[in-house]
């Protein structure tokens, strides 16, 4: 999880909306007409199995039920309203969160010692000799994904060097 966000989950006291478009780049009148192709080429099928997009059945079969369709309705027998539901469900779907729960892989962090504290070229202290900082203790966010395995990597060594210099 990106740490860029964290001050204003942490503001919103972790409760907040999000909209996801489960077939993005395809908005939701590319997603109505090609249900609607759905519907008059496979009238006598069952809407529980689909090739059209690329959603698993169980999660496509959970989609149908939210939008109140039963998943062995045939296509045919799905009303334009039906279909409309379906694609507000399928590319604008809301969902609440509230709160966070204590799983240690839930989490987003920020925040730590500020980078204007630190001689950046030493690791050091600008406030107390000889005491050196590296990897998460700093105020460094990035996009998870190594970004933050690199930067503690760089600072450990650029404190090490430093520390070993002495």
């Amino acid at each position: 999880t990106s740490a860029w966000a964290a001050r204003y989950l942490n503001n919103e006291k972790y409760n907040f909306t999000i909209r996801v478009n489960w077939l993005h780049p395809l908005n939701s009148q590319e997603v109505q007409q090609k249900l609607k192709k759905l519907r008059d080429t496979n009238a006598r099928k069952t809407t529980q199995k689909q090739d059209t997009f690329p959603i698993p059945n169980r999660l496509w079969n959970r989609f149908l039920e939210l939008s109140k369709i039963d998943p062995k309705t045939r296509w045919a027998e799905l009303s334009n309203e039906n279909l409309h539901d379906f694609t507000q469900e399928l590319t604008n779907a809301s969902y609440e969160i509230e709160g966070k729960t204590t799983y240690k892989e839930e989490f987003v962090t920020s925040g730590g010692i500020p980078l204007d504290e630190v001689n950046m070229g030493t690791m050091e202290s600008k406030k107390i000799d000889n005491l050196y900082f590296a990897g998460e203790v700093l105020n460094i966010d990035g996009i998870t994904g190594g970004y933050n395995f690199q930067s503690a990597w760089t600072t450990g060594w650029i404190a090490a060097q430093n520390i070993g210099s002495k």
